[in-house]
């Protein structure tokens, strides 16, 4: 028998199977490939948190309009903005925007006297409007850290033995009124740096300037 005989009968040995007979097998695989990929999207939404969420929103939105939408930490900044122009405090509070969340920034003499850590009388009213945009704004996906900071001059007293007890003294001096004034305490946090974090950008201005300048508590929200 010859090359081409013996391939001859051996496609006539290859069994015929019916096209329809396996074509289950293309609606199981379809439907296992679906099941595979809704638990994916379960997961991967189960995975999210409300900050996440919110921050994919302004992403399509910023695309999709080319315009910076609305979000809480807009809101914040406004409502914190128009305390301030309201209450001539430009030269003692700042609030600043970025991808993270928003930043206000307190002037040390805006809530406390030199060398001290009791919050002034005076700062009460500012603090109330900053707890009050708070809770009204943000909610439990939003992290509020209160950061303490110092200029390099030493201190040394009975009451804080060096800077990082003054600053983080400070520090949790705010976190505690803004607990008071009904802030989840699980979403609060206070840090003291001392002038381990100076401000950038101050190389130009007197030395007693750039001091003055890093005398300050900042307290930013942010998203977990």
């Amino acid at each position: 028998m010859n090359h081409a005989s013996r391939q001859r009968g051996l496609r006539r040995r290859r069994p015929n199977f019916d096209d329809s007979s396996s074509s289950w097998l293309v609606t199981y695989s379809d439907a296992i490939t679906l099941l595979l990929a809704f638990f994916v999207m379960i997961l991967a939404v189960s995975d999210l948190n409300e900050g996440k969420i919110e921050s994919l929103k302004e992403g399509l939105a910023e695309v999709i309009s080319s315009e910076t939408t609305t979000t809480p930490f807009t809101d914040i900044r406004q409502g914190i903005d128009d305390y301030i122009e309201q209450n001539g405090l430009q030269d003692q509070v700042s609030v600043t925007l970025d991808p993270r969340g928003v930043q206000v920034e307190f002037a040390n003499v805006a809530l406390y006297d030199s060398g001290a850590a009791s919050l002034k009388p005076a700062a009460t009213p500012l603090l109330q409007e900053l707890s009050r945009v708070i809770r009204d704004v943000s909610h439990g996906s939003h992290m509020i850290e209160v950061e303490g900071h110092t200029d390099d001059l030493p201190i040394s007293n009975e009451q804080f033995p060096s800077n990082w007890e003054l600053s983080s003294a400070r520090a949790t001096g705010v976190v505690k009124y803004l607990l008071e004034s009904g802030i989840e305490k699980e979403r609060l946090k206070a840090s003291g740096y001392a002038d381990s974090r100076p401000k950038g950008g101050l190389d130009d201005l007197p030395l007693s300037e750039q001091r003055k300048a890093n005398r300050r508590v900042v307290v930013s929200i942010r998203r977990y």
